[in-house]
């Protein structure tokens, strides 16, 4: 009885949102990594993947999959579970940071060998992961306010997710708009961005403000993608992946 009273405290429409969010970051998963990875099964990439970058994937879809049977016990209202499953997430996180750091420094040393000046592309899965682990860390801690804790694991996934949807929107998109500028920050961003109206929204239907948490969230992934705008095209950041890169291996 005592899980069946938790479980009607929270929004029906709080659920849906956090239900399409994750349905909208699958397809952008499905859309964005399975054609490279079908590629890589049929010996067709650019390079081999090292194991950085199977252990990454699998850390990644991991992730996903925590994601979903979370909120599906949410829907079934078993909160108790939903927490002890939820252990999980503070294992996979500091794996999936340590995996990504030599996954993708790895990729970038291919593309300084092979396509000059596109290592400077580091910055932004420094900002995307840096962001998430800042996110998703201060959710667990905050696991016993509810609130705090759901939009903040809502705000780090939509990092992840919004990276799956810019291997889609940014080839897409890149015709029909200048690389710099503004142009970078709309393919780039696009989808992150869409995450973080859906959080904003959510919080206007449910609670008739914007919650100070994901208000803080929203300023800090939108001011720290201005700043990777701002950055990714100058010769400093050029230097400093260069410098960065020297200390992990390649191919």
């Amino acid at each position: 009885m005592t899980t069946l009273v938790r479980a009607r405290t929270v929004p029906q429409p709080e659920r849906n949102y956090f239900l399409a969010f994750l349905a909208l970051g699958i397809l952008g998963v499905v859309l964005g990594f399975v054609p490279p990875s079908w590629a890589r099964f049929n010996g067709l990439a650019d390079y081999p993947a090292p194991l950085a970058l199977q252990i990454h994937a699998g850390l990644f879809l991991g992730w996903v999959a925590l994601l979903a049977a979370q909120i599906l016990f949410i829907r079934q209202g078993n909160p108790a579970l939903h927490k002890r499953l939820g252990i999980m997430g503070a294992f996979m996180i500091p794996a999936m940071a340590v995996s990504s750091v030599f996954a993708e420094t790895y990729s970038e040393r291919f593309e300084a060998i092979h396509r000059p000046d596109g290592q400077r592309f580091l910055i932004v899965p420094i900002f995307s992961l840096g962001l998430f682990l800042i996110f998703t860390t201060v959710g667990l801690l905050q696991r016993k306010r509810t609130a705090i804790h759901k939009r903040l694991v809502f705000l780090g996934t939509a990092l992840l997710f919004g990276a799956a949807w810019s291997r889609v929107s940014s080839p897409l998109l890149s015709p029909l708009m200048d690389n710099h500028g503004m142009g970078f920050f709309t393919r780039r961003f696009i989808m992150t961005n869409v995450f973080l109206i859906m959080l904003a929204t959510m919080d206007w239907r449910t609670k008739g403000h914007l919650q100070t948490v994901s208000l803080v969230g929203i300023a800090v992934t939108v001011g720290a993608e201005i700043i990777v705008t701002e950055l990714y095209y100058t010769p400093w950041w050029l230097g400093v992946t260069n410098a960065i890169l020297v200390y992990f291996p390649g191919p």
